[in-house]
Order: structure tokens, then sequence, then C-alpha cells
């Protein structure tokens, strides 16, 4: 393993963690103040657990027999002495199978049978049903332990042909499937259908997600990897074999599967080894690789850099006896360097400035607040200062002064819990749009298209009527969420103009990413469609579990939505609160102040003595603040 892949993954880890622990240490600041609610902290602790939690997902992708697994050896398990996955000659992984690092349980490998394909539920949703799932533990400390139990990744059963259609593991019309037929009727599928390693390794443990990925077959037997598995990861490593270049099966899978979904992705010429030629010199073997190398990026459509020519199998063997010109001549370096270098400060940069976009605005009411309450202390001193020794008359006069700003305060304060009311039922009606309920009937229209025939016209329409009627709710969703805004905002300009509050601008809800979504998952049926394998026949066990990704895919999207949502009305409400709240309690505490005065005229100096102690404190209280916030821009 190289160490500046190890190194960076590591630093990610240490970034991550350090700025969780920043954000608990502002959510711990807040609770140490005045007014503090318990939907802010709950924000922040969330947000904490959300970054320790975070993982940076690579996905390997390529047709069977590319060296895929060997690479993942040979990138992040060389260190381990031996393949820590099966990747012998007709020994490979059969599964898409994800390799993780949790400290809530014991190493394992977890095993989901084939047989979960006839029902319904999504992968997501398996993953949270351990009954489900064969487990088999894993013994780190035993290398023969390990690669025995870890050879199940590449276990296969024969079962009936019938029962392969049902699955939709194998097709009788496609020619190419053919030859799978065996005499007695039956076909080899594999024995699982995902797979789930928990393994304590270092880069594993740092927050790194390795997905492996099998075959176009397996690929397009599991709708869900490719409407949301592959998408969502962070880089996909495309494999081909150098000796063949890009075959029409290998094409295939990019563009279907990669191209067109993945954030970050890059193809690798794998055994280049095949080309090394002792009649040849180096330079020539070179050539040659380059002009591989070269026609791969112009069939895939991709910059020259994002190719790579490695030698997986050489990578690893040269790793584990420590031959580093072998390990050097593999290309095994370019592709740890881009893995360092790009992929993981990528990852890194858009997950912080997220983080970053929602914290900030919360620091940034916090200093407005500080420095208001810091104003209303230094007020209060400055008058104090300027009541003392002066007669009763005077402080009375002050007093009511000040009771007649509280009564207007009040009456203003008045007419916006009204406006409140308001929103909040229009917030209500908001969350309704978005409510499980509301996208249940969605569903439920969507799939009455496809009652009468699983045809890829019914699956055509079943998703119109999905994406139809949520882009309908999500688009009710914010004009009700612009009109509460701009009354919220006329609301609180009266404080403003009236009693002086610091203006206050609440950022508008924005659900077009979820939109977009929709569009892209429109696209993509738009695309099956089109396929000409599936408009051959019906399909139907093909097209259920399409549209079952599908729906998967937009009940994920409508509850981000609806968080994305319930987090904005927090937003926009809980400033206005806050402030609102606090300048009433100012108003009450000084009056409260005054009207001790009065009684007794000896307890002017003692408050006087108080202001300083407070306005010492909020000075401390800024300077953690200003530590904090440097510990998060860290």
């Amino acid at each position: 393993m190289s160490i500046h892949l190890e190194q960076e993954v590591a630093g990610y880890s240490a970034r991550r963690m350090r700025l969780a622990s920043a954000i608990t240490d502002y959510a711990d600041w807040l609770d140490r103040q005045h007014g503090i609610d318990a939907e802010r902290t709950l924000r922040l602790a969330d947000t904490a657990s959300a970054l320790r939690r975070d993982k940076l997902v690579v996905a390997f992708v390529a047709e069977f027999s590319r060296g895929k697994t060997e690479l993942i050896n040979a990138l992040f398990f060389a260190d381990h002495g031996q393949r820590l996955l099966p990747s012998d000659a007709g020994r490979t992984t059969m599964c898409p199978t994800e390799l993780f690092a949790s400290e809530d349980e014991p190493p394992s490998l977890s095993l989901l049978p084939i047989e979960t394909r006839r029902r319904s539920e999504s992968l997501a949703r398996l993953k949270h049903q351990p009954i489900e799932w064969s487990r088999v533990l894993l013994d780190p400390a035993d290398p023969r332990q390990l690669q025995e139990s870890l050879k199940k990744l590449t276990e296969t059963k024969t079962i009936p042909a019938a029962e392969a259609v049902e699955l939709g593991l194998w097709d009788s019309e496609d020619a190419s499937e053919r030859h799978q037929l065996r005499a007695d009727g039956t076909v080899e599928v594999p024995a699982w259908r995902y797979a789930l390693v928990n393994f304590p390794h270092p880069l594993l443990q740092a927050g790194l997600t390795i997905l492996d990925t099998p075959g176009l077959n397996a690929l397009g037997a599991e709708p869900e990897l490719t409407l949301s598995v592959i998408p969502n990861a962070h880089a996909v490593i495309y494999l081909l074999a150098t000796d063949s270049g890009v075959t029409r099966s290998d094409l295939e899978i990019w563009q279907k599967y990669v191209h067109r979904h993945a954030n970050y992705h890059v193809a690798v010429l794998n055994k280049i080894d095949m080309l090394w030629d002792e009649l040849k010199s180096d330079a020539e073997v070179q050539a040659m690789i380059e002009r591989q190398a070269e026609e791969t990026a112009r069939v895939l459509k991709l910059p020259r850099s994002r190719v790579f020519a490695v030698s997986a199998q050489k990578a690893l063997s040269a790793a584990i006896r420590g031959d580093a010109a072998v390990r050097a001549r593999s290309g095994i370096e370019s592709l740890e360097y881009l893995l360092a270098h790009q992929v993981i400060p990528a990852r890194r940069d858009m997950l912080f400035n997220a983080v970053n976009r929602e914290v900030n605005a919360l620091l940034d009411e916090s200093r407005v607040d500080l420095a208001a309450r810091l104003k209303q202390c230094s007020d209060e001193l400055i008058l104090l200062t300027q009541l003392s020794g002066k007669n009763r008359e005077l402080i009375e006069q002050t007093r009511a002064t000040l009771q007649k700003e509280k009564d207007a305060y009040d009456a203003t304060a008045e007419r916006f819990r009204t406006t409140r009311r308001m929103v909040q039922g229009q917030g209500e009606q908001l969350l309704a749009q978005l409510s499980d309920e509301t996208l249940d009937g969605i569903l439920k229209a969507g799939r009455a298209a496809l009652e009468d025939s699983w045809t890829t016209r019914g699956l055509t329409n079943g998703i119109r009527e999905l994406s139809d009627g949520m882009g309908k709710r999500l688009q009710q969703a914010t004009q009700l969420s612009d009109n509460m805004l701009a009354a919220l905002e006329k609301a609180y300009a009266r404080f403003h103009r009236h009693h002086r509050l610091p203006k206050m601008q609440a950022p508008r809800l924005d659900l077009s990413a979820y939109r977009n979504r929709l569009d892209v998952l429109i696209r993509e049926t738009e695309v099956f469609c089109t396929d000409p394998a599936n408009l051959l026949l019906e399909k139907r066990f093909m097209i259920r579990r399409f549209y079952a990704g599908l729906a998967e895919e937009a009940r994920q999207a409508f509850k981000l939505a609806r968080a994305e949502a319930e987090r904005w009305l927090r937003i926009a409400l809980d400033p206005l609160m806050t402030r609102i709240r606090e300048h009433k309690h100012f108003l009450d505490a000084r009056l409260a102040n005054l009207q001790r005065i009065l009684e007794n005229m000896g307890t002017l100096h003692g408050r006087m003595a108080q202001i300083k102690e407070e306005i010492n404190q909020l000075r401390q209280d800024k300077a953690e603040l200003v530590r904090i916030a440097g510990d998060l821009a860290a």
C-alpha cells in the first residue's frame, strides 16, 4: 500500500474527526448560552454524527476476468502478505462485495442468499435485516481461516433453468447465454446476491469503503447497483484487459453503468505484463502500452490522463516480495497517486464545504447574538453610570421611557405571533406535500400503470406517473416556502425598523437537487425502455425489479427532500424566534433592574458590578467561539 495513499486516507479521517469534535464543542458552547433550544443542538449533533460515520466509497467495475479483484488486493491489501479476496484463475467474486470496517460488530463475512431476489425488498432495506444473511466470523490473525472463509464469495449453485429465469439470472432467448444450459435443464448461478465484509484494515477503519462489482449480467440483474450504489460512489475504477482492449461487453458496461452515472471515473488497462517481451526494448513495450491507452481513451471518450495501464498481479506479488523495481514497472503507483491526490481531496472538500455551509450559518447567528448581548450590556452599563448619583425622579423617568419601549415591542411581537401561527400552518402543509402517505399514494398510482401488462410501455407510464406526482408535490412545497419566507421577512422587517434588531436574510428552500434526481430517473427509464434486449420481450421479472429500484430511489429522494424542508423550517424560524425572545428578555431584565434600583438606590452600584462580570463572561464566550470557528475552518 502506497504510503501517500495511506497518509491521505488517514489524514482525511483525522480531519473528519477534528471537524466533528469542533462541532460537538460548538454544541456544548451553545448549551451554555441563554436561549438555546433543543432543535439547534440536535442539528449539530446529527451533523457531527454524520461526519463520524462518513465513508469514502470507491467502486470497482468490470466485466468478468479483467483482474478487478486482484487490483483491489494490490491497491489496498498488499501489506496483508497474501490475497485477501479470492482472485485466482477460475476463482473470483461472483456477487457484489462491499468491504468496510465497523467497530460495532466483530470481523465477519455476511452473505445474502440469491433467493432473496424473488422478493421486492431493496438491498438497502435488506442490509437492516440481519436474519436474512448468512454470517461467518473472520479471524484476521489466522490467514488460512481468512482465506478459506472468503472463498465463499466465489460460490455458485445449479438451479433449474425456469427458476433462473424467474430470478432474472438467465434468459433463454439470449443467444449469448444459451450455452449455459446444461443437459439436465439446469444453469449455474451465483450462490449469493450480495456480500458484506467487515474487516479491521487501517484504510477501512479510516473510512474507506470498497465496492467490488461483478460483470455485465450481475449489474443488469441488480438495478439498485446502477440506480444508486454506483452513482453514489465517490470514484469508479473501470477495468479492461490490455490484451483485448475495449470489447463489446466492456463498452456496454461503460456506456450503461459508468460513464453517465459516476461522479469521478477512470479506466484502468490491466494485465500490461502480457505485453512485456524480453525480445523488445522497454521503449518498444512502453510504446505498445501507450498506443493501447490512447485507443482506449478515444473509444471511451475519456481524457488520456484518465486512462491508466497497470499489472495488478505483478504489483501485488512485487509488494509481497518487496521488489520495488517490479512494483514501479507495474504502473500501480500512478493509480495510487490519483486516489491519494485527486479522489480523496475532492471528496474531502465536497464534504467539508457542505458541513461548513450548515454550521457557518449557525456561527454567524451566534456572532450576531453575542454582539447584540455585548451591546445591550454596554448600553445598560452606560445608562446606570449616567444615573449614578442622580435622584429617584430621573430614574423613574428612565424606567417609564423603557416601559413604553417594551410595550411597543410587545405589540410588534404580538403581531408577529399571528404571522408565526400562519407560517407554522403553512409549514405543516409543506411537510404534508412530502409525507410518506403522499408518496405512498404517488407510488400506488405509478404501480397501477403496470398492473395490466408488465411491458416496457407500462414501465414508462409508471415512472412518468411517479415523476409527475413527485414533481408536482416538490413544486407545491417550494411555492409554499416562498410564500412563508416573504411573510417572515416582512414581519421581521418591522422589528428591524421599529426596534433596531439586526437584519436577517433567511435562505430559500431549494429542492432542485431532488427534481434533478427525478429527471435522471426518467432518463434511466428511457434508456432501459429503448434497449433492444428489453424491447423484444416483456421480461416481467426484470421490469418488476427495475421499477422496484426506481421506486426505492424515488422514496429516498422524497425522504431527503422532506428532511431538507424540515431543516429549512428550523433555519427560517429559529433565528427570528431566538432574537425576538432574547430582546424581550433583555427589556424585561432592564425594567426589573431599574425597579429594584428604585426600591433600593443602594443596589445601583451592585448592578453595575454585575453587568461588568457579564461583559467579561461574554468576552470569554466570544474568544472561545473564535477558537471553535478556527477549528472548524482548519
